[in-house]
């Protein structure tokens, strides 16, 4: 039965109430992007049929986002008035080059899976920017007051709106709307009904608009007419548009890494117990949706966080989104004067409140308690989304993140210890770039004093990255001096160590293997052919089993260890000790 109660419960109910947020949301969305609202509203319905079909995250919801708005609006507005019809074909041009984007991203990070290299305080770091960001790009709709330029400091557009608020330019009735809508949501949200905040506050402002206008006569701007269509259009790349239109792949690149992230933080946070992650699906379903809206009159998106819990918190079915498509058409075609009839403060709350969503408090804490390395990285991405632009961020998000796995990685951990009095032994762990022979001298510098006659770099345990000319000298110096020096390495690493005596041939005499060692400067043994190095005392150290022996005469034989007179036996998990006669039964491993 196609209609039961099953179906309705999980696919027409949940789809029917994200439509019912997706419908204003895009309206809104389109607003701030300085786009015509049919072109959101197509990409809204366009990403949840593709979605449908391709999308591997069960509950992953694509369309309009706030993110990808505000970059389209920061990217394209310098080249082109808002709303008209070289702006939409130089919005077409950016949604096909984030697809491009995305499908190159699809096949490189299949590969070299490059996205596991941000850092989350980068990436966390960009979201409270840009939440900010959006935030106060809303105040103009909440204020009554002319859209934002984009063409200057965006703080010098909201001290522009304060002041002409006070001015008395916008218009109070206006910001009453915005003010109970934002309150509405707010209150909303702290209840158990916070997935019906959008709902909820749209529908108290509206309510409170109907009672406004029945005491009050004023005019605030609104929604208006919107003529649904899936018209064709063309990515606006005219010999004549090209060097405009190729300042569109560095915002492209940044929509598409944006895009790219939302769907992987949708496709690990929000799915079933029993979900396989499959992100790179749902990125390549993005791009593909980014291709088609760039010539079905629709613009850059993005997975949206919200949208997705919402859909999970519904227990919203497969079809879910397919009657999300169908309920957009229906209300946009049969409830149009209503959409007309809604006011754009009370779509700046909304949007005000899904900007909100995104400057989380509870994170900015965190990271304030955190260490001053991540905390600085966080805020300072953050401050240079806000102050500078949304593309130097990215930019030093990018160079933070290589730097700090570089830095990371190139760590060497030194130890050293001093036997006898006259060896210094110097342990290294880790990886060992050409860089990291200054961090080594200096532990050296440190270490060593004047009585010391033999040095031991033992890098056994390291792995050696390091094939380039460097300096020794702070080694040779000592060796001309007759302290002796031996560099122990993991016979593994023997090409890249003749590599590097080839370019530093003064440092061949100090190198030994293990194998080497093994050879000349320590016994064998029968049966399980175990070296052994003795040290001054003749005791036995050991070097690999952990077995400490305390006598030269210590032979193997299989599973049988007997030493001289006084021998131990071991069978099985029982030792049996047999000591002038008298037998001592132990139980071991129990």
């Amino acid at each position: 039965m196609p209609f039961s109660h099953a179906e309705i419960s999980r696919n027409v109910f949940p789809g029917f109430v994200m439509a019912l947020i997706n419908l204003p949301m895009s309206i809104g969305f389109a607003f701030l992007a300085g786009i015509p609202p049919v072109m959101m509203i197509n990409a809204s319905i366009i990403c949840a049929i593709i979605g449908h079909f391709l999308n591997a995250s069960r509950y992953a919801v694509g369309g309009p986002n706030s993110a990808t708005s505000i970059l389209i609006a920061v990217a394209v507005t310098p080249f082109a008035p808002q709303m008209g019809d070289l702006y939409i074909g130089y919005v077409a041009s950016l949604a096909l080059m984030v697809g491009i984007w995305q499908l190159l991203f699809c096949i490189v990070f299949a590969k070299y899976h490059i996205t596991d290299y941000f850092n989350q305080e980068l990436i966390e770091g960009l979201v409270l920017g840009i939440g900010i960001i959006f935030v106060l790009a809303t105040l103009y709709m909440v204020l009554g007051l002319p859209q934002l330029s984009y063409q200057q400091w965006l703080v010098f557009d909201v001290v522009s709106l304060g002041i002409g608020s006070f001015a008395g330019e916008g218009s109070y009735f206006a910001l009453i709307l915005g003010c109970i809508t934002i309150g509405t949501g707010l209150l909303i949200r702290r209840s158990k009904y916070k997935r019906y905040n959008i709902i909820g506050a749209l529908t108290v402002g509206i309510v409170a608009l109907l009672v406004l206008e029945s005491y009050y006569s004023f005019h605030i701007e609104r929604v208006g007419w919107i003529n649904l269509n899936l018209s064709t259009s063309l990515p606006d790349f005219r010999q004549a548009s090209l060097p405009i239109a190729a300042n569109f792949i560095a915002p492209a690149f940044v929509i598409a890494i944006i895009s790219t992230l939302q769907a992987i933080t949708v496709a690990k946070a929000i799915r079933a117990d029993d979900e396989v992650m499959n992100p790179l699906r749902d990125i390549f379903s993005q791009g593909i949706q980014h291709i088609v809206l760039s010539f079905l009159h629709g613009a850059p998106v993005a997975n949206s966080i919200n949208k997705s819990v919402a859909k999970k918190e519904l227990g919203s079915g497969s079809r879910a989104l397919l009657y999300s498509a169908a309920f957009t058409v229906i209300l946009v075609v049969f409830l149009d004067f209503v959409i007309a009839y809604i006011p754009l403060s009370i779509l700046g709350g909304l949007l005000f409140l899904s900007g909100l969503s995104m400057v989380n408090l509870g994170i900015m804490k965190r990271y304030l308690r955190s260490t001053r390395k991540t905390a600085a990285i966080f805020f300072s991405t953050a401050f240079l989304v806000v102050v500078v632009d949304i593309y130097t961020a990215v930019s030093f998000a990018i160079l933070a993140t290589f730097i700090i796995n570089i830095i990371e990685v190139s760590k060497v951990h030194l130890t050293s210890r001093i036997e006898n009095g006259k060896t210094l032994v110097i342990s290294m762990e880790g990886t060992i770039l050409c860089h990291s022979c200054s961090q080594i001298s200096r532990y050296f510098n440190e270490a060593f004093n004047p009585d010391i006659r033999e040095v031991i770099l033992d890098a056994r345990n390291a792995h050696l990255h390091a094939n380039e000319i460097m300096d020794f000298k702070w080694l040779t110096t000592h060796a001309n001096k007759g302290v002796k020096i031996r560099f122990l390495f993991k016979e593994t690493a023997r090409s890249k160590l003749d590599n590097l005596v080839r370019l530093n041939p003064d440092i061949a005499g100090f190198l030994k293997s293990a194998t080497d060692i093994n050879d000349h400067e320590q016994p064998k043994y029968g049966g399980d052919r175990r070296a052994r190095r003795i040290d001054t005392a003749g005791n036995i150290i050991s070097t690999g089993d952990r077995r400490d022996k305390r006598r030269l005469h210590l032979k193997y034989s299989g599973d049988r260890r007997v030493k001289g007179t006084d021998y131990l036996k071991t069978g099985g998990d029982r030792r049996i000790k047999r000591l002038e006669g008298v037998e001592y039964l132990q139980q071991s491993g129990s």
